[in-house]
């Protein structure tokens, strides 16, 4: 009777050890599998819309010039004008999104509306208006200043060189207002006004001269 007594506590005393260890991998196993709101699924990041549509050119004072793809929440930002090989990315909400450039890492953006994309890194880029323009600015004279600008796919190129200074580069904003950046003097942002205007933020006027 004493050694079937035994025998029947040897049994128990194994039987809860087994079943501890079980639980006990259960709840290890349980512990180290990832929750799903820590890698968003593809169908997650394609269901964010975005404030504004940034496809197209952006760029920062009209130098660096980066065209963004967008399609069902992932990224592409080609930056083939610097020579740098492409970025990917995602979009984390409507107003946040995450793009790797293979070579500098990794960054957040946050989209600011209208159409700015402020950086981790500090940097903003704005988009690049490549609509018509209510004044003409490709291949036009412009006075005071001696001025003659060049329109590329809203990209802006003002030759100074008559009046001995540097060429000053810049963008389109909109359909009425450009920014551009004179190396000798700052960045200043123009409204265009119908049919030959340009009238600078810092308070100065351009008038575009008759073609000769």
């Amino acid at each position: 009777m004493k050694i079937n007594l035994k025998k029947r506590l040897g049994w128990l005393a194994t039987a809860v050890v087994l079943s501890g260890a079980g639980l006990a991998a259960t709840a290890i196993g349980a512990s180290a599998q990832p929750t799903t709101a820590s890698t968003p699924s593809a169908a997650t990041v394609a269901a964010a819309p975005l404030l504004f549509d940034i496809n197209g050119s952006w760029t920062d004072v009209g130098s660096a010039k980066p065209v963004i793809t967008a399609a069902n929440g992932f990224l592409i930002v080609d930056m083939s004008y610097a020579h740098r090989p492409t970025a990917t990315g995602l979009v984390i909400n409507s107003s946040t999104i995450s793009v790797t450039f293979p070579d500098a890492g990794t960054f957040t953006a946050t989209l600011q509306a209208p159409n700015i994309i402020r950086w981790s890194n500090g940097s903003t880029w704005e988009k690049v208006f490549t609509g018509p323009t209510v004044v003409n600015l490709n291949g036009q004279h412009w006075t005071p200043g001696a001025a003659f600008s060049q329109q590329d796919n809203g990209f802006l190129t003002v030759d100074m060189s008559d009046s001995h200074r540097p060429t000053a580069t810049g963008f389109v904003i909109d359909s009425s207002t450009i920014s551009v950046t004179f190396p000798d003097a700052g960045t200043f942002t123009a409204t265009l006004q119908a049919p030959d205007t340009i009238r600078w933020s810092n308070g100065s006027t351009w008038q575009s001269l008759p073609l000769q």
